[in-house]
């Protein structure tokens, strides 16, 4: 069975992509039901956006700074994308993967 990780970073959406698909050319999960659902994949998109969001190259005498204090103002929003995302998850989830969430408590402590 495999695993959808839930992870936020800098460019890359909360769905972790770490196999290369050579048909599309880009990265993907493996699991055509995750790669080829839209609503899921605009989601994925939407939260990656607003993470992203929060890295401000060359601001306050640093070359990459971090908006904590954004970060904490967005996080009923970030929590409420996070929950959708992980809905749409479940509901197309046709017991070939599990869900590795480690970012809704992250989210949700700030």
């Amino acid at each position: 069975m495999k695993t959808i990780r839930i992870m936020l970073d800098f460019i890359s959406g909360p769905l972790w992509k770490d196999v290369f698909d050579t048909q599309k050319k880009e990265l993907v999960t493996g699991i055509d039901i995750v790669d080829n659902d839209e609503y899921l994949q605009q989601l994925n998109e939407e939260i990656q956006a607003l993470y992203s969001s929060y890295y401000k190259i060359n601001y306050k005498d640093e070359p990459v700074y971090f908006d904590e204090e954004q970060e904490k103002a967005d996080k009923e929003k970030m929590l409420g994308l996070l929950e959708k995302l992980i809905s749409r998850l479940n509901e197309i989830n046709d017991g070939s993967f599990v869900i590795d969430d480690r970012e809704t408590e992250r989210v949700r402590n700030l």
